[in-house]
């Protein structure tokens, strides 16, 4: 709990409020104390949104919703206004942490504590779904935990099954713990609850979200197409978990079968500390959970339902035929003679057909585009979308009747085009576009930025702009959200969070704000670190020495990386990383070799040099060096490796241990030179090259890699 603000109201109603307990996209939620002394936790609607007649309408359906609810199961409605000017709703005080909280703080919780919190949710999503509701947002932070069990919260979204659904163009909810349905946006009804239980349960038993890593409209593919490594989760929860998050909706249990099946194992009711974590014997050996046998046998869901990894199948004894087992090494089975898979097949042609290792090259192509005038994204798919002059195209992947998707002419010269999940961003001086990468629909055109537009991050619902004398954002439609007169070049953002950076004189200036409103939530100073004289001025291995090496500008070069507790940035070859809660400096690291890219992979910082390095998030503490020069490094969605191409080489690092899974050679093309980036959309990699200066039609310019097991 957090003192209260300089904004923060001292009472609700008859409810004085002591202290801040979080915060949402709706509101705050405070601690009150009512006269009698009893505490209660009071939702308070933002001021912004309170005059949004749909927000009220919104938190209306949440306050009847909790009331609908069995108490048992959740924080029982104590008293409300929800015709307030700003409505509030207020709730009986569950003293104990969030399942988030407790997983984030002591690690994951223990096998029968799952179990226990899988039965009670089970029985309250039964509650939920009997009074004719679904939640909609059940997630690891919206669960409470205390002695009693789990109590479900946050209602804001919920619908009864017989409502009509807002059409707003965008899914409310989180992606990771969304069921396919939603995200495709049909509508989802109880079924989805339940994908969204097995979600949290897979966070409550690894750690980890089923999804993780990569951009979100790579989350969402993984969602959409059944993408799930189970291999962390432990034997005796996996038949629950993979019911529950079974692609088809028909194939999950409902919350009152779940329930009877679990109490069928024996689970044992909640006691004092059920969910705490286990405390050491006096052996110094950690109490181990008894397996608990599952009461099905193999669900329906393995006939239809993409595969899962290997290793789940083997531990479940579920047959599935074309499982994909990863495997190490290079060869390509399919070539008689056991030769490298980054070899054979013509420029843009696809390759012969046969099964693939990972590391085998899918297709290689030569864009056609004009050196110089052309920034290239590549979407989900392989799908190319660029600019060449005024006009925006895609172009798909080689293979029977390639050709160009679409092209739009722009009534301007763009001078960059960036991904924006199913969509690009395309900058020209002061305007915007959004092009749909599917259909080459405009969903704005031309809006005026207000300014030159300068630095852009983008996050799935937000484009945030800087401008000569402030920041922008803009929605998805091109609607201006927020702006803050402040001489700050947007760095990175996500969903919750925008990175910000100004530099003036050797000092520079970093900026924590809210996505949402563009508020600061803090703000740090340092000096710049200059390089060393003979930085980026050739030698061995440096940009003008015979091994080649990155660019003439690495040591200019700013990035920045956002994880759910740090902010990684690097100024040319300079480490920084910042707590996201207060903007501490953990540790910072000056690099005496140009440095080609970075990553922040889990507790990891993955940093491309003169060697490919695995420092500590949070300490910096090297874990592991690769002797792999001038690379190019990306993060497999889920977080399990850093693929990393460098000297002729991709190759598939645990960012934990740096130990290859596997790695295998590259065509002669993609000398190190060459390579200028590394794009990751599962199952694909997609290796960019620099174009020579008189570029023929047979020299390729992108290489799509196979990152998994499987066919062509």
């Amino acid at each position: 709990m957090r003192p209260l603000g300089t904004t923060d109201p001292h009472s609700v109603a008859t409810y004085r409020l002591v202290g801040v307990l979080g915060g949402g996209g709706m509101g705050r939620v405070y601690l009150g104390q009512s006269p009698a002394g009893r505490y209660v936790a009071i939702k308070v609607i933002r001021p912004e949104l309170a005059a949004d007649p749909m927000f009220r309408r919104r938190f209306g359906r949440e306050v009847a919703a909790a009331r609908l609810v069995n108490p048992l199961f959740t924080a029982a409605v104590v008293d409300a206004d929800t015709d307030a000017e700003s409505p509030w709703l207020a709730t009986t005080y569950i003293e104990g942490p969030s399942v988030e909280q407790r997983v984030r703080s002591s690690g994951p919780l223990s096998v029968s504590a799952v179990l226990t919190l899988a039965t009670g949710l089970a029985e309250a999503l039964a509650s939920i779904h009997r009074a004719g509701l679904v939640h909609r947002d059940l997630k690891p932070a919206n669960i409470l935990l205390d002695d009693n069990g789990p109590h479900i919260i946050d209602f804001g979204i919920a619908l009864s099954t017989d409502a009509e659904r807002m059409t707003t163009g965008v899914n409310v909810g989180t992606p990771s713990y969304m069921a396919p349905e939603r995200i495709q946006g049909e509508d989802a009804g109880s079924p989805g609850d339940i994908f969204s239980l097995g979600a949290t349960l897979y966070f409550a038993a690894t750690g980890r979200t089923l999804i993780s890593g990569g951009s979100m409209f790579e989350q969402i593919n993984q969602v959409t197409q059944g993408r799930f490594d189970l291999a962390a989760v432990p034997i005796q929860l996996r038949p629950f978990v993979v019911r529950c998050i079974s692609l088809r909706p028909q194939d999950r249990p409902t919350a009152k079968e779940l329930s009877r099946i679990l109490i069928g194992t024996g689970v044992s009711t909640p006691t004092p500390g059920w969910f705490q974590p286990l405390i050491a014997l006096p052996g110094g050996e950690p109490q181990v959970d008894e397996p608990i046998a599952p009461t099905w046998g193999t669900p329906k869901l393995w006939q239809r339902r993409p595969v899962l990894v290997g290793a789940v199948l083997g531990a479940l004894g579920l047959a599935a035929g074309g499982a994909w087992a990863v495997t190490r090494g290079g060869a390509d089975p399919g070539a008689p003679d056991g030769s490298s898979p980054a070899s054979g097949g013509p420029s843009g042609s696809p390759l012969p057909t046969g099964p693939l290792r990972p590391g085998a090259l899918r297709w290689q192509t030569n864009s056609r585009t004009t050196p110089g005038r052309f920034h290239l994204v590549v979407a989900d798919g392989g799908r190319l979308i660029g600019t060449d002059g005024p006009r925006v195209f895609a172009t798909d992947p080689p293979g029977p009747g390639q050709n160009q998707a679409w092209s739009v002419r722009i009534d301007a010269e763009p001078v960059a085009v960036r991904d924006w999940g199913p969509a690009v961003l395309v900058i020209a001086d002061s305007r915007l576009w959004r092009v749909e990468n599917e259909t080459g629909n405009l969903d704005f055109k031309g809006i005026d930025a207000g300014g030159t537009v300068g630095e852009v991050a983008l996050a799935t619902d937000r484009a945030f702009v800087g401008l000569p004398a402030s920041v922008r954002a803009f929605n998805r439609v091109g609607a201006p959200v927020w702006r803050k007169d402040v001489t700050e070049s947007p760095l990175v953002a996500d969903m919750s969070w925008l990175v910000t950076r100004q530099e003036r004189n050797g000092t520079v200036w970093i900026t924590l704000r809210e996505a949402a409103t563009g508020n600061q939530k803090w703000q740090v100073t340092y000096k710049l670190t200059p390089p060393p004289p003979d930085a980026g001025r050739g030698g061995p291995g440096g940009p003008g020495g015979p091994g080649g090496g990155p660019p003439e500008d690495a040591w200019e070069a700013v990035e920045a990386r956002l994880g759910p507790t740090h902010l990684l940035l690097r100024e040319g070859g300079v480490l920084r990383v910042i707590r996201l809660s207060d903007g501490a400096v953990r540790w910072e690291k000056p690099w005496d070799k140009p440095v080609a890219g970075v990553d922040l992979i889990g507790d990891t910082v993955v940093m491309a040099a003169d060697r490919i390095y695995g420092f500590r998030t949070d300490t910096g503490v090297e874990r592991w060096n690769i002797p792999a020069r001038g690379g190019r490094v990306a993060a497999s969605p889920d977080g399990k490796f850093c693929y990393a191409v460098a000297q002729q080489r991709i190759a598939a690092i645990d960012p934990a241990t740096g130990n290859a899974d596997w790695s295998v050679p590259l065509p002669a093309d993609a000398r190190e030179e060459n390579v200028s980036g590394l794009v990751v959309r599962h199952p694909t990699g997609y290796i960019l090259l620099r174009p020579p200066p008189f570029k023929d039609g047979d020299t390729p310019d992108v290489l799509a890699i196979s990152l998994v097991a499987g066919p062509r």
